[in-house]
């Protein structure tokens, strides 16, 4: 275990239990486009929009555009695949933090300031694609066995698989429906894996790994697989343009 690493993430988690206990107090109202979700992502959303909201103003105050906010999340989540392909699991979790917080303001700064455009959705949803990539390419670098390497394989496939079978919907005029593991699920899951790692022996903390890898390949392969069917079964009743039930919000895939 890193001794760097660990102060960092205790830091983290003492500044987050902080803000967790403002958020219960402020009770502020849930965002409208976490309308299609329910449970502890539901909570952690509602309470991570509130807490990064300040650096939303920061930025809008600052000019930053909402691709220079994408291009920063991507440039940490790449950092978090490099840190993963050597074992740093605590840092990779870490830098996935701070990069998962640009996917996440992007998206708002593009709506408050008004610049949402087809050009930056498309930039975005690829550029989501491309720090999966690297974060599961990482692990799959530094698993010393095959089994982990296909755990890894099978979770990006099976992520991406979620991901454009929601986009192949909506490009035939059907909305995506929320459910199964989605990408903040997913996000999610790896963040504790990785961070909690950081504190486990070496043997343990690549098993805890590639069980949070097992996880999301399962997941995210049934998810996948459900959308195909609920989308197939909507295209065959002619139902192009309606929405399916629970439409997740930009970003979710």
């Amino acid at each position: 275990m890193s001794d760097s690493a660990a102060v960092a993430i205790l830091l983290h988690a003492a500044l987050a239990a902080a803000t967790v206990v403002a958020y219960v107090l402020a009770r502020p109202p849930r965002p409208a486009r976490l309308a299609g979700y329910r449970g502890l992502i539901a909570v952690l959303g509602g309470w991570a929009y509130w807490v990064t909201r300040p650096m939303h103003d920061a930025a809008a105050r600052l000019g930053l555009t909402p691709n220079a906010v994408t291009a920063y999340g991507l440039v940490l989540n790449v950092l978090a695949g490099l840190a993963a392909s050597q074992g740093a699991w605590g840092w990779a979790g870490v830098l996935l933090v701070w990069g998962s917080i640009g996917d996440l303001l992007d998206g708002e700064l593009a709506r408050s300031t008004g610049q949402q455009s087809p050009a930056g959705a498309f930039l975005d949803s690829n550029l989501d694609r491309v720090s999966e990539i690297a974060l599961f390419a990482g692990f799959a670098v530094a698993f010393p066995d095959r089994a982990g390497v296909g755990w890894a394989v099978a979770a990006l496939s099976g992520s991406v698989m979620v991901s454009y079978a929601r986009a192949r919907g909506e490009g035939l005029g059907v909305a995506c429906p929320t459910f199964g593991l989605e990408r903040p699920h997913r996000v999610v899951l790896l963040m504790a894996a990785l961070l909690a790692a950081a504190f486990l022996e070496p043997v343990r903390a690549v098993a805890l790994v590639e069980g949070a890898c097992a996880l999301i390949a399962v997941g995210a392969g049934a998810t996948a697989l459900g959308r195909m069917v609920v989308i197939h079964q909507l295209l065959r009743r002619g139902d192009a343009g309606a929405a399916a039930p629970g439409t997740p919000p930009e970003g979710a895939a």
